[in-house]
């Protein structure tokens, strides 16, 4: 059945929580930019967004994908890594992205940049962290 397969239930938590994280950077976004330069407030809202749709993503990958038995302590450390990782590897590719392409929002930047990122997530996730 495909609700077995951990990719297929992974893809469903990590749609999940983008939903979050591209919410709320839209919304960080459009706040913060009329009070900090556009690259700051793009990585400011990558940071706060990331943090909120990673709990969601945590607990939904640790219960429901990988159904794991591995102590919180060492899985949730390993995750924040790979997530800071990740985190800072959008952050820094959409503010590239933003000052070379200052016309296209950055939300349409942002969308592709994650999309690579999944797959190496998914990957790392997978052998070290559940």
């Amino acid at each position: 059945m495909v609700e077995n397969r951990p990719f297929v239930r992974f893809l469903a938590s990590s749609v999940s929580s983008s939903v979050v994280d591209l919410g709320a950077f839209a919304v960080l976004c459009a706040l913060l930019q009329d009070h900090m330069a556009e690259s700051t407030a793009i990585l400011a809202a990558t940071i706060a967004a990331r943090v909120l749709s990673s709990l969601c993503n945590y607990l939904l990958n640790y219960f429901l994908v990988f159904h794991s038995n591995a102590s919180h302590e060492r899985s949730a450390s390993l995750y924040t890594a790979i997530t800071v990782f990740k985190t800072l590897c959008s952050g820094v590719l959409v503010a590239g992205l933003a000052k070379a392409l200052p016309v296209v929002p950055e939300l349409f930047l942002k969308v592709p940049v994650d999309c690579a990122l999944f797959f190496v997530n998914y990957l790392a996730q997978k052998k070290f962290v559940y």
